[in-house]
């Protein structure tokens, strides 16, 4: 769990305790803000799974396009909360995380959202 961490914090991390970074799901630093989620830090980190947490339409427009692309090019499925609303998954009990989880806002539609297919 990262929290509001930055790349001078990601950096303080590498550079400490560099082994016990590694995670197969990870809370994005900073909301995927340009400040956070350094090459460096997600090479470390090694993550199959990468969730983002910021408000939808959020000002500061996180998470920011250059940081997606640092995701990407590693191969890390990500989950926003913007466009998935919460994300459940679950982890076995040898703490293996399952990287296909649940976009809550895909599984639960409000009921204004249903369309009855009879009906045009």
């Amino acid at each position: 769990l990262t929290g509001d961490i930055e790349r001078d914090q990601e950096i303080r991390l590498l550079r400490e305790q560099p082994e016990a970074l590694r995670a197969d799901v990870l809370l994005a630093p900073h909301h995927g803000s340009k400040t956070s989620s350094s090459a460096a830090f997600l090479d470390a980190v090694h993550p199959r799974v990468a969730v983002f947490q910021a408000g939808h339409h959020n000002r500061y427009g996180h998470p920011a396009d250059e940081v997606l692309r640092r995701y990407e090019e590693r191969g890390i499925a990500r989950f926003d909360s913007p466009h998935c609303g919460a994300w459940a998954w679950h982890s076995d009990s040898l703490g293996q995380a399952r990287v296909s989880g649940l976009c809550v806002r895909d599984a639960a539609r409000r009921y204004w959202h249903w369309r009855d297919p009879q009906r045009p």
